[in-house]
């Protein structure tokens, strides 16, 4: 068996009837190469392990599986996805890896050995890692590009990339230099897509390819397809706060990107109840997320505190604006 040069980190929870497509698009690709499947798996109580070891026991020399145990204390979706995700990333020990949801899958079995081929060339020592585009799919057979903004293929520097582009953690080959100078303390809790990306587009630039290689399956039960407006709007408030602490001089693009973020928690201030969000409440407040903290206890603000906010709001948005006519 060839060396292991790439890692994937698949993480899975309650998704047995995703389980094979997942891990078939793994074993079926294309590489010079090794390949290793870490497999994360959030205490799921269906079939999903049992499929698992399935695979296990077919492909016993790349296949590790690492569960984690559910209690009633440790209930909050995003916080366990992030720490499944993390326990992986402890277990890395090849040159490269890659994520994983496990209801999505790659579609191109040549995708891992594009992107190493790509990151391993002399003149892309600068980029800390090779992504492409991908399919949102749908039930009813629709096929949208995750990313619908026409890019060429090559390099991205990061306060580009920052302002206005996505790529899905799922499409990502990441060299796993970058594993050390993660603050994994820090990123507890919140190490989802968007702020694994911003982690690390600070250290290098991304290669990009246009071309679909992976299906991002649009199930409407995951942890931000099944959430409402506002738990939503926090989550993804608490990304805001985390990228500030990650690196503060890209503040100018982060108020660009979640622009839309400040506008949802505005229109929904006055149906905000602290008691339904303790979980994200406890989390702001003791790694002093301060704009997530403070919209969560808007009614509870005094006058001078609802100021700031608003003042803060209309700088984001100006910034939008501004933004869009330097286009």
């Amino acid at each position: 068996m060839c060396k292991p040069k790439v890692s994937v980190l698949v993480t899975f929870y309650n998704q047995e009837k995703y389980v094979d497509k997942a891990l078939e698009s793994i074993v079926s690709q294309k590489t010079d190469f090794g390949i290793k499947i870490l497999v994360g798996d959030d205490g799921s109580d269906d079939k999903t392990v049992a499929i698992v070891n399935e695979w296990i026991s077919r492909y016993p020399d790349i296949f590790e599986l690492f569960i984690m145990e559910r209690n009633e204390e440790q209930q909050t979706p995003g916080f366990r996805a992030s720490g499944n995700r993390l326990n992986l990333l402890a277990h890395v020990d090849t040159d490269y890896f890659t994520f994983l949801d496990g209801d999505d899958y790659f579609s191109y079995d040549l995708k891992l050995q594009k992107q190493v081929d790509i990151l391993e060339k002399e003149e892309n020592s600068d980029c800390i890692a090779c992504g492409h585009n991908m399919y949102m799919q749908y039930d009813d057979g629709r096929r949208i590009p995750v990313m619908d903004i026409k890019l060429n293929e090559g390099k991205v520097g990061a306060k580009e990339y920052w302002r206005d582009l996505y790529f899905s953690t799922d499409t990502l080959l990441i060299r796993s230099s970058v594993i050390r100078k993660l603050d994994t303390v820090l990123l507890k809790n919140h190490f989802d897509d968007i702020v694994i990306t911003f982690s690390v587009i600070q250290y290098g630039k991304l290669y990009y390819f246009p071309e679909f290689w992976a299906v991002y399956t649009q199930t409407g039960d995951g942890i931000w397809t099944g959430g409402n407006e506002i738990e939503n709007s926090v989550r993804s408030m608490m990304m805001f706060d985390m990228c500030l602490k990650i690196n503060p001089k890209f503040t100018s693009q982060s108020k660009v990107r979640f622009s839309h973020i400040w506008k949802s928690l505005m229109k929904n201030r006055k149906n905000i109840d602290p008691d339904k969000l303790k979980p994200y409440s406890e989390e702001a407040k003791k790694k002093d997320l301060t704009y997530t903290y403070k919209w969560i206890h808007f009614s509870d603000l005094g006058l001078i505190e609802r100021i700031k906010l608003y003042m803060m709001y209309i700088l984001v948005r100006i910034n939008k604006f501004m933004t869009r006519l330097s286009y």
